[in-house]
């Protein structure tokens, strides 16, 4: 059994994916091509809340979680841009999807308190990204 907690980097995929953004080999594409459809699946739903929180970091919003210890927060923020900040912040939005979104359908199946407390962090950091891409 992988790891899986209601944090946004508490799941092997945004592990992973932390692990891609660390050595310089992960691309957005992921995102995009997950948003391309009409539905997300749940790996690419828990890369995008993980790329969520690094896009957060990256402008500022919050102090990295030991999680991204490794992650030259500096040189994402330089090498991210407008359009990247929006995409992330669409991938993430389509997570908190009910009807397009396979993280939250089985987020829906756990203990009521854990789901929501995994819909709550994810909706305080969209909005987070969201107040920032608007400035």
């Amino acid at each position: 059994m992988g790891a899986w907690g209601t944090g946004p980097l508490e799941n092997d995929d945004a592990l992973d994916a932390i692990t891609e953004i660390s050595e310089g080999t992960f691309s957005l594409d992921v995102l995009r091509d997950a948003i391309a459809g009409d539905y997300l699946e749940a790996p690419e739903g828990a890369i995008a809340l993980a790329v969520l929180e690094v896009a957060l970091a990256a402008r500022g919003v919050s102090d990295p979680a030991a999680e991204l210890d490794e992650v030259d927060i500096r040189l994402v923020a330089q090498q991210l841009d407008q359009n990247d900040y929006e995409l992330i912040l669409e991938a993430a939005q389509r997570v908190l999807n009910p009807v397009a979104s396979e993280l939250y359908e089985l987020w829906e199946e756990a203990e009521p308190e854990e789901f929501e407390a995994w819909k709550q962090q994810a909706a305080q950091s969209i909005s987070a990204l969201s107040d920032t891409i608007a400035d």
